[in-house]
């Protein structure tokens, strides 16, 4: 089976706006760092330019009153409504082209599904997939088409059994409530307390309703939290749950603004703790679908992931480059001839008052949503 990396220059060229935070042009610094760290050169690899999403797919995920205001928006129309659905806000501009990208990116992650259900891939990345703030009929968090809903409805209407482990900083809030009364998918979302961040959402308390109760899992963590709390909190819950639910496929949003130097978000993660969750993740995991997600220090989000791909197939990064004056020594991640962060740690009274909130909120998951799974 093949381990696929979903990757196309059309995707890398595409802008939201010159100052907008999301880069689509990650997915080519990422294809560069896995070149430069000799990751992307094994038989068992491939990489693959999406094909854009089959247009009636996006109805498994959103009302067609949306998907028609969207492509109106895309072709230059202007209305109130439109505004009302999240297009031409700050965070989700209209730009052109906007239509075809969501199609392309959507296409990665549902094309993937599908080779790793046909048993033709092991692991995919679609680094540029990943819009998780995406609603049925609104565009929200810089998400215009939730890829990640469309993929795994797909799969459960297939009988398949699917469990969707979310690292980004912000909570999965659209995939949430898209399954948030269906047993057939296990959600489990790590980030930021809502308290602090974006979506505003995503507490220890919300669990899911009638048959999904205890099928929506959320570990909110304190700004601020470092690696060792939110490892621990992440073993403490994911792995048990995972095991008991025994998914065919698990889909995994890896977005990179965990890191401590993401000017968007408050956790304190460096490589290290990021590296272990997905350890984890792919010690638990028959197949995995992986998305790019967030992540707004461009280079530290693309050597997130290019850790990540290492992780999860089997490598050990190994710098060409290293010593060498000139070519990419120059560029902005001069100063990094490894991927990897030196260990940060937080200490005294203020990792004393992150345990003790992450140490509830898993203490309330194992007492209202792990007897429901039989642990």
């Amino acid at each position: 089976m093949y381990n696929i990396l979903m990757h196309s220059d059309e995707i890398s060229r595409v802008e939201y706006d010159p100052n907008h935070p999301f880069k689509p042009g990650r997915g080519k610094q990422l294809l560069d760092l896995l070149k430069r760290h000799n990751l992307i050169f094994e038989d068992n690899q491939k990489i693959i330019s999406p094909e854009p999403l089959d247009e009636s797919l996006l109805l498994l995920a959103h009302t067609r009153y949306y998907i028609d205001l969207f492509k109106r928006a895309d072709e230059g129309e202007f209305s109130l409504e439109m505004l009302e659905a999240g297009l031409g806000t700050g965070d989700n501009p209209v730009f052109r082209g906007m239509y075809r990208f969501a199609l392309l990116t959507s296409g990665g992650t549902w094309q993937g599904a599908q080779m790793l259900d046909s048993g033709e891939a092991r692991f995919v990345f679609n680094p540029i997939g990943g819009y998780h703030h995406a609603g049925k009929n609104h565009a929200g968090g810089f998400c215009y088409v939730n890829d990640i809903g469309i993929a795994i409805m797909d799969l459960i209407k297939r009988g398949r059994r699917v469990v969707y482990v979310d690292v980004d900083v912000h909570h999965g809030n659209g995939v949430q409530d898209l399954f948030y009364k269906d047993s057939r998918v296990l959600k489990i979302s790590i980030h930021e307390s809502g308290m602090t961040l974006y979506p505003w959402s995503g507490f220890q308390n919300e669990i899911g309703a009638d048959a999904g109760r205890g099928y929506n899992v959320n570990i909110p963590l304190l700004k601020g939290t470092d690696d060792e709390v939110y490892v621990e909190a992440f073993e403490s819950v994911v792995p048990p749950l995972v095991k008991a639910f025994g998914p065919d496929i698990v889909f995994a949003q890896i977005g990179g603004d965990v890191h401590k130097e993401d000017p968007l978000a408050h956790l304190r993660l460096t490589s290290n703790g990021y590296k272990r969750v997905i350890q984890t993740i792919n010690e638990l995991s028959p197949k995995v679908m992986a998305t790019g997600g967030g992540g707004y220090n461009v280079y530290k989000t693309s050597a997130l992931w290019a850790l990540a791909w290492a992780t999860f197939c089997g490598l050990t990064p190994s710098d060409h480059y290293a010593g060498v004056v000139g070519g990419m020594m120059y560029g902005p991640e001069a100063h990094a001839g490894s991927l990897e962060d030196e260990p940060f740690v937080v200490k005294g009274a203020e990792k004393d008052e992150y345990r003790r909130h992450a140490d509830e909120v898993v203490d309330y998951i194992r007492k209202q949503v792990f007897p429901i799974h039989g642990i």
